[in-house]
């Protein structure tokens, strides 16, 4: 009996067993995997233990120092499944017309109306320095004011630089009276729908240009933030978080959300709705499998089934 339990287990009998393993497996619910409040106060405390612990820092700042010192080859494509970006991409570039109220939030503030600003002065003032030299008579009054300039500076010189000044002030001032009406513009564009499709492409390219950019750009990028600082906010934010008196709770009722939102589906009826494929299953009982012979061949199994046989 013995020897031909581990002939099996050691021989086919190990696919046969992994595969009705995985079958079982399958055909249950979801919920029966997961007790949420032993998932939830396992969990918690793992988490209330690492914020406390300090340990944080040094995983932190051993994950920034290994992100910066590893010598990156290729893009951010280079290194993800193309099922994954060509998704993605297909995801973002969709042709979604947002929120009128959420866009004017986001870009109403004082960073895009200050750069608003310098763009429309800039392009005033190099537009009027553009048309100087079609107005009659103006190469003419060049010459002389710098014929006159070169004398010395005078009233025309003083003159020039007040009225290059007010010119400017001008500009700035008109930029102010229409830069709300502009700013109301351009959510405006961003939401209108027969651009749904230009602005999706857009994303589309953001994405492409994300992925495409040399890690070693990245991590140049990634060198130019402050250590410690980002160390200190983290920790900060999980003390802050672990502290939370009903953490516990808030856990537990997510997990139970999420598994009430499964309903009473078996795990291949999840899998058959999510259209994923059965090619992980293949490698899975492969593995698996050789596991099972890896097992059933050590000496720990060998004793382990002399006991139960003798029993």
């Amino acid at each position: 009996m013995k020897d031909r339990i581990l002939n099996g287990l050691q021989g086919d009998g190990a696919d046969a067993l992994v595969t009705l393993a995985i079958d079982h497996l399958l055909e249950m619910n979801a919920s029966e995997f997961v007790d949420p409040a032993s998932l939830a106060s396992t969990a918690v405390a793992t988490f209330r233990h690492s914020a406390q612990s300090g340990q944080a820092d040094a995983w932190i700042r051993s994950q920034i120092d290994a992100a910066t010192s590893t010598a990156p080859s290729g893009s951010l494509r280079d290194h993800l499944p193309n099922e994954i970006t060509r998704s993605l991409r297909d995801t973002i570039a969709l042709p979604v017309t947002p929120n009128r109220a959420m866009v004017g939030r986001l870009i109403e503030h004082g960073a895009v109306e200050s750069l608003l600003r310098n763009l429309l002065v800039s392009a005033l003032q190099g537009f009027a320095k553009r048309l100087r030299p079609s107005v009659p008579g103006a190469e003419k009054a060049t010459t002389r004011l710098r014929s006159l300039k070169r004398v010395g500076e005078g009233m025309l010189g003083g003159l020039g630089a007040e009225l290059e000044r007010q010119a400017e002030q001008k500009a700035k001032d008109f930029v102010d009276s229409i830069l709300s009406s502009v700013i109301a513009q351009a959510a405006d564009d961003l939401c209108d729908p027969a651009k749904a499709e230009t602005y999706g492409r857009f994303r589309g390219h953001i994405l492409d240009q994300l992925l495409d950019t040399p890690l070693e750009d990245w991590r140049n990028e990634i060198e130019k933030l402050d250590t410690e600082l980002l160390i200190s906010t983290a920790n900060a934010s999980a003390r802050a978080l672990a502290d939370r008196p009903n953490l516990e709770q808030e856990v537990q009722e997510v997990i139970e959300h999420a598994l009430k939102s499964m309903g009473d589906q078996s795990l291949g009826a999840i899998l058959q709705d999510a259209d994923v494929s059965d090619d992980w299953r293949t490698e899975a009982e492969t593995r698996a499998s050789s596991i099972v012979r890896s097992i059933a061949s050590s000496e720990a199994f060998d004793g382990w089934l002399d006991a139960l046989l003798s029993d």
